[in-house]
Formats: C-alpha cells, structure tokens, sequence
C-alpha cells in the first residue's frame, strides 16, 4: 500500500491544491448534482443552433430528430465516461491528464483547454449580450456585456457550491422557458406538416454532416467533466455518476435541437439569426425566447469560467482564482467590444475545429482509466512528458485528418469521397483507444525519471 495524499480545503474551493486529490470529507456532493450542472449548460443557444442545421441541409424532418438524436447520445456517452472519472481521482479534468500525459504533459494539454473554455466564454458571451441588447430596446451593446460578464463571474466567485446552486436554479427556470417555447412552436402545426425536404445535399450526406455536428458539441464538454464531479465522494457508483451526467446532457441537448428544428422549419429561414427567428415566430411573446438565450448564455458561461480558471491554474501558473476570474471577464469583455459585428461567425468556425484536439483525448483518457486501468494500480507519474501518451495522442490525430472536413484550409480525401461528411471524431478517438491501449502492453508505461508530484491511490 501507497501512501495517500489528500488536500483539504475550507469553506469554497478557491486556494486547493489542484494537483493533489481531494479528500473525501471535502465533497459534499450527490451524483443526482451532475443532472442540473449539465441539463442547463446544454440548453442554450449552441444547441440550439445546431438544430437550424439539418432544415439548412434540406433534410426531412424524421432523418433529421434521427442524426440529432444519434449525435447528441453518443456524445453524451462520452461526457458520462469522463465525469464518472471525478469520485476516483478527486481531480479536475485536466489535472488527471497527468496520468496520460505526465504531469507536464497535462500542463501542456491544459493550456489547450484554456483557449477552448476562453473562446466559448466569449462566444456566449456576445450571444447573451445581443439578447439582452434586444431586449431592452436602446441598451449599449458594451452595457449588456458588462452585465451578462459581471454576474457569470459573481456566481463562479463562490466556487463550486455556487456554481451548483447557480445551474439548480437555470435548469428550473430554462426548462419552464423553452417548454413554452415548445408550446408556441406547436400552435404552427401546418407550417410543420406541410414542410417537405429540399435536400441541398444527398440525405446520406446531410445525415452524416448533422450527425457530426450534434456529435461535436456535446462531447466538447469533455475537458470539463470532472471539474464538478471530483466533488462527489469516492464511494458513490462511478455508474450512478454517469448515468445523471448523460440524462442530463442528452435530455437538454436534444430538446434544444429539436425545438432549433422547429423554429427553422417555422421561419423558413433556417440561414439566419437562430435569436432573431425565435423572436418573430413567437410574435409577442419574443422577449420569453430572448429571455432564453439570455439565461443560456449565463449558464453555459458559469461553467466555461470556472473551468477557464480551474485549466490556468493547472498549467502551473501560480495565481489566485479570484485574479484570473477577474483577468478573464475583462479579457472576454474586451474581445466581445473588438469583434461583436463578425465575431461569432468566424470563432465559431475556430472552435469547432479546436473540438479536433479533443476526441482523441478523451480516447486516451478512456483507455487509461478504464482498460490500461493504472490509475488503480500504481501511484507513480511521469514529472515530464509521458510518451506513449503523446505518440498515442499524436498518431490518432495523423491517421484522422483525411477524415476531416474542417470547412476552411482543406478537406480530407476520404470525407470528401464521402460528400463532405467528417467522421473524423470517431476515427481519431477510436484510434487514441487502441493505440495507448496497445503501447502500454508492449512498452514502459510509466515514464518516471524523478519523484511523483501527488500520489493517488493505494
């Protein structure tokens, strides 16, 4: 037996040690707290979005609730996975990188979530903005800013127990908004029954293309499960932990893409503003839909912000979480002053494509906890760069991109054989599986050359 090194924390969790696990006595949480966490954060305007795209494509209505349906399971599989990960490591997400990747090389990985929280904060950020500007009819777009970053960064300043109150209350209050919104919807029953498919690509192709999309942005939320779920003690099921966590994300997901389907068929103008759409066919009742987007952009932002912090901090630079809240929500006010007009188009664009660097790795961190299963069974961690992580990490990465279809720069032989379609995200990460899987078997799989920096398990 290893000795076992925990950190204690006080009242919140603004001064922890991320690198070392918590210690049971420190969290407070039920696995059922993973429901709202991730029920809110997903019924937002980016899955709602989403839902605007198979209309786009001309696709029916059936093919359609069918790819979405599809995408947003399998990807709320993977984000089940991860968060069951938090009761056995006690570590935020990127944190536990570093039995992967060695402990620089989670930093490094880190680094990467960082851009990925930063640039969806902003995205939301100016989403949530623009509705309230419209809103209050002649509000400053630099005032809505303020406000909407200025109350994300009031509730992740009580850390995670406010964070969790702060999803409780959205999850109540956006599931009432958007069965009303469904509600709404629903009175235009012939513009939905008379609405025939004019398929701007093959149905195979627009199947796959939406199958992809819903796919893509929910298991983005990958980086962050554990964030939240490292707060429920060891003994709970890690089974229970992952099935709340994939209700939750699934149910929100799929609601707000069939509703975004709905309101597309509706306007007849699933090209356009997503916002501005659900505002006209809601007639006078707009302001609940832009009330909605609102409070979606706030509950997803809850959680890009602490995670923002959570993944500075795990790089290794040694600043107080209140600063970089602090940093941040300027930071993310600034660059929404910088580029709201063209912004949201062509950021949208970069972080899907950043959604690349994901799959295969949640893929290695999949085989690591559940089939190499070291975690488990040694305490030793590489202080450098493990790799065998990175080579497996890399190499899923390379054997993916003919697969890609990132929309910009090239397209990949074999997705453009394929229409268009990118299936990248299912090769990358099957790839990453296999590939640590393999590796660890034939080669030395702990990298160590010096001392371990936190011990986990016995």
């Amino acid at each position: 037996m290893t000795e076992q090194v925990f950190v204690k924390i006080r009242k919140d969790d603004s001064e922890e040690n991320l690198s070392i696990p918590l210690s049971n006595e420190n969290r407070d949480l039920k696995p059922r707290s993973m429901f709202t966490i991730w029920f809110a954060s997903n019924l937002t305007i980016g899955d709602f979005a989403v839902g605007f795209i198979p209309i786009y494509l001309g696709l029916g209505i059936e093919v359609s609730i069918a790819a979405l349906a599809i995408g947003s399971f399998l990807g709320a599989i993977l984000l089940g996975i991860m968060s069951s990960t938090g009761p056995r490591s006690g570590l935020p997400q990127m944190v536990s990188s570093k039995f992967a990747f060695g402990v620089r090389g989670s930093r490094a990985m880190s680094s990467l979530q960082w851009v990925n929280t930063a640039g969806w904060l902003s995205v939301n950020l100016i989403l949530a903005a623009f509705a309230l500007s419209a809103l209050f009819h002649g509000l400053y777009f630099v005032i809505s800013l303020a406000v909407v970053a200025i109350v994300v960064a009031l509730a992740v300043s009580l850390g995670h127990r406010g964070i969790h109150t702060f999803e409780r209350i959205l999850s109540l209050v956006l599931g009432i908004l958007f069965l009303f919104i469904i509600f709404i919807s629903s009175s235009h029953l012939s513009a939905l029954t008379s609405y025939s498919p004019g398929y701007s690509v093959t149905a195979a192709v627009g199947f796959g293309i939406v199958l992809a999309s819903s796919f893509s942005y929910i298991m983005s939320w990958g980086p962050y499960a554990s964030d939240y779920s490292r707060f429920i003690p060891s003994g709970f099921s890690e089974r229970n932990v992952f099935t709340w966590t994939f209700v939750g994300s699934f149910v929100a997901s799929i609601w707000a893409e069939i509703t975004g389907l709905m309101v597309a068929v509706i306007s007849g103008n699933p090209n356009g503003n997503p916002a501005v759409d659900l505002a006209s066919i809601m007639g006078r009742f707009g302001y609940i839909g832009l009330i909605s987007i609102f409070l979606g952009g706030l509950s997803a932002n809850a959680l890009n912000l602490y995670s923002n912090s959570i993944s500075l901090r795990s790089t290794g630079i040694k600043i107080r979480r209140g600063f970089i809240i602090g940093m941040v929500t300027v930071f993310s006010i600034a660059l929404g002053i910088i580029g709201y007009n063209n912004f949201y188009a062509f950021y949208e664009t970069f972080l899907f494509i950043l959604d690349y660097w994901i799959t295969p790795w949640i893929g290695v961190m999949i085989a690591e906890f559940f089939i190499v299963g070291r975690i488990s069974k040694r305490s030793g961690i590489s202080p450098g760069f493990k790799k065998i992580g990175f080579v497996s990490y890399v190499l899923s990465i390379v054997v993916s991109i003919p697969f890609m279809n990132p929309g910009v720069i090239f397209i990949g032989p074999v997705s453009s054989l394929l229409g268009g379609v990118d299936t990248s995200y299912y090769v990358s990460f099957a790839a990453a599986v296999i590939l640590y899987s393999v590796l660890s078997r034939h080669y030395d799989i702990t990298g160590i050359t010096g001392k371990n920096l936190g011990k986990t398990g016995a």
